[in-house]
């Protein structure tokens, strides 16, 4: 996460464009604070993202229980390009792109004739994630136009303008961390910058067996854990605290009532954290918990009812055999 003033970066042949200064780090830091002060404590999940953060996250996309990533990659495999969109001069906006692993399945299906008039536009909150991805795409399609975008595209989404007919695509069932009415308002405001006709690609985990959901993010090798801990490493850096990782423990489970997995850091003993932010010390007792992540699940009346709240029509539903993992093909109604 880059919060300083320079906002352009050179990236090979392609530019980085870096609009987190709009939000500030002084915005950044006093979101943090109000986290670690409510009841229940909170600390949002996009500050996982830093340089570790992302591989860490990388490498637990491979694993044996987290099945998201891979019956997501296989439902993108068998898609056929045209079902998505017309991809003749087309913009396709990706919001919260991580890797390339995924998007890259679906630009191999792009004839190369055609590659001369996509551009693409990754938006992420960490530029190390964007600088990785873009300089491997460059490789893997010469022809492709790519712009990167730093941005928090929760907060920020009038960065994507024109006119050209656009593919939005948030992949990974991120919008399962976003509080449900979050959610629908984000369609909404994602929806609001579409014309008539354009396609939103969104990754939708689906309720399933508890076991199975509570495997995932609790995996044998214990990357989950060490992922989650270690956005504290993150939340130093910014307001320059003390958290220790070594205080807190992983805690992931499914909240049948909330249809969702949440993750927490579940404090082993008492902690005392200094931060130059806060006016005095912030006192964590033993079993108390920091709430770090929501995972929302959804049924197929959910998926209709977030695009009926924006106005787009539900073209089409893609799962996998399981019916674990949906990719929903939204179409702007106009």
């Amino acid at each position: 996460m880059d919060y300083s003033t320079r906002n352009v970066f050179e990236c090979g042949s392609a530019t980085i464009v870096n609009y987190l200064p709009e939000i500030g780090l002084e915005a950044a830091i006093e979101e943090i604070i109000t986290g670690l002060h409510a009841r229940p404590r909170r600390i949002s999940s996009k500050y996982f993202y830093d340089k570790k953060g992302s591989k860490l996250f990388e490498n637990i996309t491979v694993l044996d229980e987290y099945y998201p990533s891979r019956t997501e990659k296989a439902i993108l495999r068998m898609l056929p390009l045209g079902a998505i969109t017309d991809c003749s001069k087309v913009d396709i906006v990706e919001l919260g792109s991580g890797d390339h692993s995924k998007i890259t399945l679906f630009l191999d299906k792009i004839p190369v004739k055609q590659m001369q008039g996509v551009r693409y536009f990754p938006v992420d909150i960490s530029r190390p994630a964007l600088e990785a991805s873009i300089k491997e795409l460059a490789c893997m399609f010469p022809g492709l136009a790519v712009q990167g975008i730093i941005a928090d595209y929760i907060h920020q989404m009038h960065i994507v303008s024109g006119e050209r007919k656009k593919l939005y695509c948030f992949l990974g069932s991120t919008i399962g961390n976003l509080d449900r009415g979050d959610a629908m308002q984000f369609v909404r405001d994602i929806s609001d910058t579409m014309n008539p006709g354009d396609r939103f690609l969104i990754g939708f985990d689906r309720v399933k067996d508890v076991q199975i959901l509570e495997n995932a993010y609790n995996d044998a090798q214990g990357l989950t854990a060490q992922f989650n801990r270690n956005i504290l490493n993150v939340i130093n850096r910014l307001i320059e605290s003390d958290f220790d990782t070594e205080d807190f423990e992983h805690r992931a489970f499914y909240n049948r009532a909330e249809q969702r997995i949440e993750m927490h850091l579940e404090a082993i003993t008492d902690v005392c954290v200094k931060t130059p932010f806060a006016a005095e010390n912030i006192l964590i007792r033993k079993g108390e918990r920091i709430h770090t992540e929501n995972s929302h699940k959804f049924e197929e009346k959910d998926i209709q009812l977030i695009g009926e709240h924006a106005e787009l029509a539900v073209n089409k539903i893609f799962s996998d055999e399981n019916q674990w993992f949906s990719l929903v093909n939204y179409k702007k109604i106009g």
